[in-house]
């Protein structure tokens, strides 16, 4: 069921893709003409296949189907439905929301489509199965982990687009000078008997090899599907890419998967 429900949304994004051109118009969210449906459907629009809505696909394909792996391994299947479902049907709502409030703040008259916002809250929710995971086998403390994780991408966001400037490299050096101690601290939060009891339990020759590497590889996720969160080129084709609801989606996604799996675990 799980990898029916991960293929389902495929279909249905290329689907919408390929519906009249008017009518697809009708589902895209506007912040001068508020209709809340499009706070839903809009997120499931493209008007771009190659370079829209191709790697929103396969962005989410990935996070997904490696979200869905990891908690399977934890025996957390259940808590995937879960956040499956609250991803595809609330965060919709949630990221139009808060998309409409910066829009009025700065005064913006725009057109927001696309699921990158929902394929980032997947990532977000990937990286905190993956710390789930981590802190199951090895001890490592999560809220190190999950911070150091959310200050990664903004300092790759930084640089990615930014000129230098005083305020430009005072925040570069924030960023950098919050993320190592934490990203410090999570390494060295694992626990050496947690981890030779990981050992010993594994039958694989290659899984004890790369056990120590294990908390290095959550930064290298980041850092992966960071060239999707932020790509260098922020206009490809006829979109311009929302790097705000991009970032704002893995927080979120971060977050409110820590949330769902403590009322999951409370029921």
């Amino acid at each position: 069921m799980g990898l029916t429900l991960i293929f389902l949304v495929p279909a249905v994004l290329v689907f919408v893709f390929y519906l009249p051109s008017d009518f697809k118009e009708l589902l895209v969210l506007r912040s001068d003409s508020l209709n809340v449906l499009t706070f839903f459907t809009s997120h499931f629009v493209h008007e771009d296949f190659a370079n829209h809505l191709l790697p929103n696909m396969l962005v989410y394909l990935a996070t997904a189907l490696l979200l869905y792996g990891f908690l399977s391994m934890l025996n957390e299947r259940r808590l995937f439905y879960r956040l499956f479902a609250f991803n595809c049907l609330a965060m919709p709502f949630i990221l139009s929301l808060i998309w409409i409030a910066v829009c009025k703040l700065w005064s913006w008259n725009t057109r927001s489509l696309g699921f990158s916002g929902i394929a980032s809250a997947f990532l977000g929710a990937l990286v905190f199965a993956y710390a789930l995971f981590l802190h199951k086998t090895l001890k490592v403390d999560t809220f190190y982990a999950y911070m150091s994780s959310i200050l990664l991408p903004a300092l790759i966001f930084v640089l990615t687009y930014f000129t230098p400037t005083t305020i430009i490299a005072t925040t570069t050096i924030l960023l950098i000078a919050t993320f190592i101690p934490l990203g410090y601290k999570t390494i060295k939060s694992v626990d050496p008997q947690a981890k030779n009891q990981f050992k010993e339990r594994s039958k694989n020759p290659t899984t004890i090899i790369i056990v120590d590497l294990l908390p290095y590889f959550l930064y290298l996720i980041i850092l992966i599907f960071s060239l999707s969160l932020f790509p260098a080129q922020i206009v490809q084709g006829n979109t311009t890419v929302n790097i705000f609801i991009h970032y704002t989606g893995f927080v979120l996604g971060i977050g409110t998967a820590q949330l769902i799996w403590r009322i999951h675990h409370k029921a």
